[in-house]
């Protein structure tokens, strides 16, 4: 935060002994003034630093602000269901997107916006297609048609009114203050306009997952089997100077559109062995086929087959026989053509029929020569003799009652036909008899695809990118702020075309052509880094640091019982001897006493964790613990073995390690590489290499922060790490606070919490007084003042964090002070909230005002004209 308090938004609860509000949930609201915890208002604008004009990827965003904005809870259900359906129950995007669609043109009236939530939001009231009169609420029946079939499907839609919002009365109320009601109304009419700028390219992209909407304009080919999609995000926040919209360029890894067999033969599988269906490479590519979605089509001509066309299916993996053990392959599939169908459901039928409308797996010869009869009837030219069904009746196995199990006559009446048979016979294809299978659809009602005649279908997006995508990706991506800036200005013109967008449109919405200039931009002076007493970083026109002349400011004093571990192969005796020699210089630089290592080489990693035990043991000697571990690895995309590392040492046996790419065979044996292990290592091991001195602290705690009445400030960082998506882990809840005025000692906890949940845990209160005693012991008494900086919070969940876990400090706080009789002293709470995720980006508008790269100098400040009128942006 710079000297001026302009940065990350802040939201300073205020002390005024007032009752506070417990826990709420994730979705409650606060909507009383008795439950809302006021925000700082921002008193001034900064004034410090070098004055530069900034072009930003912000548009101002003009509208009829006698408009009344309308918000609509949809739940949608399919006709003939019991129950609304929910994301649980597996409505997919595709088909609540048609469903509105459906609705939209049922309705008969003008545009309106909506999402796959789904939420509705319109420039009207809506109103009864029959009736023609304004409703709150109504349920509708749309018809939505089955792809390239002549059937529909027929959903219901309830609809209801949940929010009326005026443009004009929200803005001018939040501008005057007010309560949570304010609050909560803007970021409302805020959600509702973005859901307006997303509607269109949600349906006309050709791919699009959260806020990004992907173009296959311009893509990259970064391997075989992926590409590069460009991709574009908009958001409208509030300004001072009204509404803008913030409109910014990305880029992600897709999968190609190709047949999977081709797909197969670039990723690290034995095809061979997976051909004769091998178990261990079928497992490989199960894992890798899940949740893709594929097209059917035939290799030597690329069409589709007969019949109806196809659309992509979502693989469910590899099949299996019924006990899930033996993997099934194209010649142990069978199907049941027409013919075998129709007989399979009146089978169905008429034994349920005479089982008093129970459904039942068995059936008696009467119901079979029912079904038979009712067939012929409708297909006379086909007869079967009901001599040869009495024999194949009486050849079954039969139940106590004298039925058989339905499937088994059937198999005699009408036998199944192989899937390598139907292939010969119909396209003249012969497939492998020993390839896997893989099935689609439903557990119920399964269907199976031979493996090599399926294709990657397009727009699928690459979850897991390996490290060679993503450096081709950083390296086809970077462009100069200039082209960057083209970039963004294009995609919003020619991709995006909002001026074309009918949503738009209907809302009365307008955006200015060119982006926003802001004219009164700050650089701030580099802060003051002292690395030894009277002497300070130098800092290169950029704001990096000059290493050259930097040294540890606070090194330790030697370096014993310690140990290098080498776990790559490649990795040999005289790398190990070059690396020490390189440290040992180092070390005598920066005024670290060295002693020699002791070494060791694993070449078998399969008890990695045994290894690391061992190895502390010898290198823990004569009287002395062991202290460090440096780890030599290979590839760096090695995240098994790092996290054993990492969980093993520093986890469990409380010894700190440093894991270094011994492939880097270009670094890592140069003097600046060293050196940034070196700096790593004093840390690790008690030491500092610098501080501050701009906020002029001292070792007596007078730290002048916002606080010049304070003597001890505890500084706090909070943060939450949560789970990959598709992943059953809960979500981490973390706290970290300084235990000096320096930010070299600090103790952190954490506990586990519900999967994607972002407020604080139902434990942080006695997280919390831990960290406080812990600050007690290290500065002899209570802080005076807590600063804490949280990440991950949206503007949303703002008034939740405060009502939760500023409570918990305030709750925390009030207990410690009570039992050290200082009830009347309370520590003052300031809660800066760091968004990363904001998209903003700046471009000099001077050239004179660039550095070499193009880009501002470091410590760039925007605290006017795209920043909220009231808040700490």
């Amino acid at each position: 935060m710079s000297d001026d308090q302009s940065g990350p938004k802040r939201a300073r609860a205020e002390e005024d002994g007032s009752e506070r509000t417990p826990k709420q949930s994730k979705t409650e609201e606060v909507s009383d003034e008795k439950t809302f915890t006021p925000f700082a208002i921002r008193r001034g604008k900064g004034t410090r630093g070098k004055v530069v004009s900034a072009i930003t990827n912000y548009y101002r965003l003009k509208m009829d602000q006698h408009v009344n904005i309308f918000q609509y809870e949809v739940n949608v259900k399919e006709q003939g269901s019991s129950e609304f359906e929910d994301d649980k129950l597996g409505l997919s995007k595709g088909i609540k997107l048609d469903v509105m669609k459906a609705l939209e043109n049922k309705l008969g009236t003008a545009r309106f916006a909506f999402n796959p939530a789904p939420t509705l939001v319109s420039p009207f009231k809506l109103k009864d297609p029959e009736s023609g009169t304004e409703v709150e609420e109504m349920s509708l029946i749309v018809d939505v048609p089955k792809p390239n079939e002549k059937r529909k499907r027929n959903f219901e839609v309830m609809l209801r009114l949940t929010r009326e919002d005026n443009v004009r009365k929200v803005l001018d109320e939040y501008q005057r203050g007010g309560d949570g009601v304010v609050w909560n109304n803007l970021i409302h009419l805020l959600t509702s306009l973005n859901v307006v700028f997303h509607c269109e390219p949600l349906q006309r992209m050709d791919a699009s997952r959260g806020p990004w909407h992907y173009t296959t304009m311009r893509s990259i080919e970064i391997s075989r089997a992926s590409e590069i999609y460009r991709a574009f995000t908009q958001s409208v926040k509030l300004a001072e100077r009204g509404l803008v919209l913030n409109f910014n360029s990305g880029a992600a890894v897709f999968y190609k559109q190709m047949m999977l067999s081709a797909f197969l033969e670039t990723l690290p599988i034995n095809m061979r062995a997976f051909q004769t269906a091998d178990e261990n490479e079928a497992k490989k590519v199960n894992d890798l086929l899940v949740k893709l979605k594929l097209k059917v089509t035939f290799p030597h001509t690329h069409k589709e087959g007969k019949g109806k066309k196809r659309q992509p299916e979502t693989v469910k993996g590899l099949a299996f026989d019924k006990a899930g053990r033996r993997l099934l392959c194209a010649r142990d599939v069978t199907f049941f053509n027409k013919n075998g169908e129709r007989l399979q459901s009146k089978l169905r039928y008429v034994a349920k029929e005479k089982n008093g409308g129970m459904r039942t797996e068995t059936i008696d010869l009467d119901s079979v020569l029912l079904a038979l009869s009712e067939l012929h009837d409708k297909n006379p030219h086909k007869t079967t003799q009901v001599d040869k069904v009495r024999e194949w009746f009486e050849s079954l196995a039969k139940q106590e009652d004298g039925k058989v199990e339905i499937d088994d006559i059937l198999h005699k009446i009408c036998p199944p036909t192989r899937m390598t048979d139907y292939f010969r016979d119909t396209y003249n294809i012969n497939l492998l008899p020993k390839v896997p299978i893989i099935w689609t659809g439903t557990k119920k009602k399964p269907s199976y695809h031979y493996l090599l005649h399926a294709q990657l279908a397009a727009g699928q997006r690459k979850n897991k990118v390996d490290s060679h995508e993503t450096e081709q990706m950083i390296l086809k991506t970077s462009e100069e702020p200039r082209q960057r800036l083209e970039l963004i200005d294009g995609l919003k013109h020619q991709v995006a075309r909002f001026d074309k967008d009918p949503v738009v449109e209907a809302f009365k919405l307008e955006l200015s052509r060119d982006m926003i200039v802001v004219d009164d931009a700050r650089i701030l002076e580099p802060p003051r880094i002292e690395t030894t007493p009277g002497q300070f970083v130098r800092f290169q026109k950029r704001g990096e640091w000059d290493h050259r002349f930097t040294s540890l400011f606070c090194p330790v004093e030697e370096l014993v019982a310690w140990g290098i571990l080498v776990t790559d192969p490649f990795f040999i005796q005289a790398d190990v001897d070059s690396f020490c020699k390189q440290m040992q210089t180092v070390c005598r630089e920066k005024g670290i006493k060295m002693t020699q290592p002791h070494v060791k080489f694993v070449t078998n990693t399969r008890d990695l964790e045994g290894d690391l035990k061992r190895f502390v043991q010898d290198v823990s000697r004569n009287d002395k613990s062991a202290r460090l571990i440096i780890v030599f690895k290979g590839p760096d995309n090695d995240s098994v073995r790092y996290s054993e590392i990492k969980r093993v040492c520093d986890c469990e046996l409380g010894i700190p390690t440093t894991c270094v790419n011994s492939r880097k065979e270009t670094t890592i044996f140069k003097p600046f590489y060293v050196k940034g292990i070196v700096f790593k290592i004093n840390a690790k091991l008690g030491g500092y290499r610098c501080r501050d001195t701009t906020l002029k602290a001292s070792v007596n705690w007078r730290v002048h922060l916002p606080f010049p009445d304070r003597t001890k400030t505890m500084v706090v960082g909070i943060d939450v790490s949560h789970p990959a998506p598709g992943s059953r882990q809960p979500s981490v809840f973390a706290i970290t606070a300084l235990m000096d005025p320096w930010g070299h000692r600090y103790r952190s906890r954490y506990r586990a919490q519900s999967r994607r949940v972002e407020v604080g845990t139902t434990d942080m209160e006695d997280m919390i007084e831990g960290l406080i005693e812990d600050f007690e012991q290290c500065t002899d008494g209570l802080p005076n003042a807590i600063l804490v900086y949280r990440d991950g919070v949206s503007e949303s969940q703002f008034q939740q964090v405060l009502a939760t876990e500023v409570q918990a400090f305030r709750n925390v706080a009030a207990k410690l002070a009570a039992a050290h009789d200082q009830a009347d002293v309370m520590p003052s709470i300031t809660y800066i909230v760091a968004q990363k995720r904001n998209h903003a980006r700046f471009f000099p508008t001077n050239d004179r005002d660039a550095s070499g790269n193009g880009n501002f100098d470091a410590g760039l400040v925007v605290d006017t004209a795209i920043v909220n009128p009231r808040m700490f942006d």
